[in-house]
């Protein structure tokens, strides 16, 4: 009797332990104000991040972009993070910067589920992540981007060289415009502070 309790206990554990978000389909009405909050500290980074970009490639071309998101891109975040009381990040399947946009675990389903898409066909999605909620938006790849992050037959050689020698271990690359290029994330608390 107490091997079969005890393999009883074994095919319970793995649900018992899963520890996977709830998405949040439709989001509690309690719950919008916060997800409206994510929203917003959202769309301030891409605003942000994509102006310096475009004004750095505007000076200085692509390999100036390239230093934007090497060397700025992490600090305009914190900033947008600290204005909204948020945590914020950007991560993706392939990832070109894994020190500082390595994915949070409760990630992991929605990108694999909108990495092959459209950006226009992947919505925002909302997590249940205990006392927090996780917010997540697709980013689109711009025409831009594809100079950076596009085919690599199709990338200047010195953008591809000025790559190489910052992110040796590439590999965001193969993107065509409109494409999931990767996503923005907030953790936010449910309770306002």
């Amino acid at each position: 009797m107490r091997t079969l309790t005890f393999l009883g206990l074994l095919i319970l554990l793995p649900a018992a332990c899963d520890s996977s978000p709830k998405r949040l389909d439709p989001v509690p009405p309690d719950l919008e104000a916060r997800v409206q909050v994510a929203d917003t500290a959202i769309g301030d980074l891409k605003k942000t991040l994509s102006g310096k970009l475009m004004a750095a490639v505007k000076s200085g071309g692509p390999e100036a972009g390239i230093d934007v998101c090497g060397k700025d891109a992490h600090a305009l975040t914190q900033e947008v993070a600290s204005r909204h009381g948020v945590r914020i990040g950007r991560t993706s399947e392939r990832l070109r910067n894994p020190e500082q946009n390595a994915a949070r675990p409760w990630l992991s389903d929605y990108l694999k589920e909108v990495s092959t898409k459209k950006a226009s066909e992947a919505g925002r999605a909302v997590f249940d992540l205990g006392s927090s909620l996780g917010v997540v938006q697709p980013l689109a790849t711009q025409g831009l981007g594809v100079t950076c992050h596009g085919d690599p037959k199709g990338i200047p050689a010195g953008v591809q060289a000025a790559i190489a020698k910052r992110y040796p271990k590439d590999q965001a690359v193969g993107f065509s415009e409109g494409d999931v290029r990767g996503v923005v994330w907030v953790e936010i608390e449910k309770k306002a502070p």
